[in-house]
Order: structure tokens, then C-alpha cells, then sequence
């Protein structure tokens, strides 16, 4: 249930601020409804849109036979003559006895034309309902922009548990993960909980903070607090998206000094197992940002770094 109020916050909240229905429903991945036509008609069932639905066109399409014209203009002869001679019949005479043979082992076959209608989302409309819910649940946005990588149902029991704004709430929940996945000596959770605050700071406009960990999460990245042979062969060292925040908020926004940002923040990792070294830290760093390869760049850096040091 959690899940499918999540779905219909994102539909909801896409339609409040402009995007069309119909577009949303081609791009939206429906995993509690069996299709966009479902998840309309509860929309308006529970009063979250309102408008003339009969347009709908129903989910089940209709099947219709091929007709004679149909089959010619779709097969040559040569095809005609693999279809009957794979069905044990006659190859003999002119196209259109061909047809005339084919047209029954077609049909029955299954080879029939899909006949869809258009889907009419003009007359539907947010109802008061629905801009409510979108009010009341507005943290479900910062979850799907920073917190996918934690699971909704645990994230909305947290949220629901806390006395704190949505940000200062995300933020304490990404901490909290952070120190347990320490404790636990969990690495992978907790670079993802680095990132995870990166992307809250991000969406709450702080782009100072934001660029701080998600750089601290490349370093971490390059220097994993953990790690073994089995959790390397799938490991990227360097995140491509990683990558990109950072080349994207140091071109957009005036906010110093790269190379001093990154020696505060590689001294304010404590970094005690170091994988890579920090000068060669840094000049993959710049390397990755100039747009050199990643893929390549992960390889290099396994073989040249972490593989002796595992003993690979």
C-alpha cells in the first residue's frame, strides 16, 4: 500500500506542476497497477481527478481478424509459401489462392492487427482532494529526489515518527545510517547514505553542503573505510553520477577553490585505510571531470591500487 501511495503522489505531483497526463503515463513505471489505464481509473475512483472518463479506451484491446487485402500487403509470395509449407499445405497456385489457404492459419494463429485507441486525458483535472494530498505529503518529493536508495515503507515510518521538517528529518535519518553502516562496517550502505545527504542538501538549495559530501563520497569512494576481493569484482570505484553532480555544480556555481575544498574535506574524512593517495586521488579527479573515460578509469585504478593491497 505504501508503494502505490507513493506512485500516486509522483503522477499527482508531476500534474501539479505542469506536466502533462498523458506524458507522465508513457514515462511512469506502474509497479502496483497493471497499467496506466488502471491507474487512472482509481485516480478517479478515490477523487484525486475529476472529468469525463468514458473516452477511456478500455485496456483489453481489441483483436481483429486480418483481412485478404491485409495479408497481401504484409507478405510476399515467398513468405506465403513458408507459412502454408510450415503448416503442412499446399504451396501450388497464383497469390491469391496462397491467401486464401494462409488466411486461416494466420487468424487462428494468433496473427492478428492490434486495434488501439487513444487514450483522452484533456477533461481530467486535479481535484481539491488531490492538492491536499500533495500538501500532506510533500516530503515523498525530497524522498524520491535523495532517498531511493532506502526503502519507502522504512523511510515513511521514520518520517511518520518524527517531530522534525522534512529536511532536518531526511538529514537525521541519512546520520543515523551513516553511523550504524560504521558500526557495521557496512560500506556500501554507507556510501550510499553519503550520498544520499549530498542530494538532501542539494534539494533543500545548500549547494555548499551538497558539493562538501558529495565530494567526501568520491573520496570515500577511492578509499573505502571496507573492502574485500568478492565486493571489488562488482564495485565501481568511481560513480559516474557522482562525476556528474560534481562537474555540474563546480561549472554553474562560483563556489571556490576546487583543490583547497578537496584537501579540507580529505582531512576531514580521517581517512586511516588509504586505497588510493591523495595527490593521485585528486588527479583522477580531474581526469574524470575532463570527461575521460570511466569504465577505463575504474579499471586502472583496480589494477593499479586495489588489487595488490587485496591481494588479487
Amino acid at each position: 500500500m505504501s508503494e502505490q501511495k507513493l506512485e500516486v503522489f509522483n503522477v499527482l505531483n508531476f500534474l501539479k506542476n505542469g506536466y502533462e497526463l498523458e506524458d507522465i503515463l508513457n514515462e511512469g513505471k506502474f509497479g502496483t497497477f497493471s497499467s496506466a489505464q488502471e491507474c487512472i481509473k482509481y485516480l478517479v475512483d478515490e477523487g484525486y481527478l475529476e472529468g469525463d472518463i468514458s473516452s477511456l479506451a478500455s485496456e483489453t484491446e481489441d483483436n481483429v481478424e486480418l483481412t485478404a487485402e491485409e495479408v497481401s500487403n504484409k507478405y510476399t509470395v515467398a513468405q506465403l509459401k513458408d507459412i502454408l509449407r510450415e503448416n503442412g499445405l499446399k504451396v501450388s497456385g497464383k497469390k491469391q489462392k496462397l491467401i486464401e489457404r494462409v488466411l486461416p492459419v494466420l487468424n487462428s494463429n494468433g496473427e492478428v492487427e492490434s486495434v488501439e485507441t487513444s487514450l483522452n486525458f484533456d477533461d481530467l483535472k486535479l481535484t481539491d482532494k488531490a492538492k491536499e494530498f500533495i500538501k500532506e505529503n510533500e516530503w515523498m518529493d525530497l524522498y524520491m529526489f535523495a532517498l531511493v536508495a532506502f526503502r519507502f515503507e522504512d523511510y515513511e515510518t521514520y518520517y511518520n515518527g518524527s517531530n522534525l521538517g522534512s529536511v532536518e528529518t531526511a538529514l537525521k535519518f541519512c546520520d543515523e545510517i551513516l553511523s550504524r553502516a560504521l558500526i557495521a562496517n557496512q560500506f556500501l550502505v554507507f556510501i550510499d547514505a553519503l550520498s544520499a545527504k549530498a542530494h538532501v542538501y542539494a534539494y533543500d538549495g545548500d549547494y555548499e553542503s551538497f558539493l562538501d559530501y558529495d565530494l567526501q563520497r568520491y573520496i570515500l569512494g577511492l578509499n573505502p573505510i571496507v573492502m574485500d576481493a568478492q565486493t571489488l569484482a562488482t564495485y565501481d570505484v568511481i560513480n559516474e553520477a557522482n562525476i556528474i553532480n560534481l562537474k555540474n555544480v563546480t561549472e554553474k556555481l562560483d563556489l571556490g577553490s576546487l583543490k583547497k575544498r578537496f584537501d579540507r574535506i580529505w582531512n576531514k574524512s580521517r581517512i586511516h585505510n588509504i586505497f588510493v593517495p591523495k595527490k593521485a586521488c585528486y588527479k583522477i579527479l580531474q581526469k574524470a571531470m575532463a570527461g575521460a573515460d570511466i569504465t577505463e578509469l575504474n579499471f586502472d585504478i583496480k589494477d593499479k591500487y586495489f588489487n595488490n593491497k587485496l591481494g588479487i
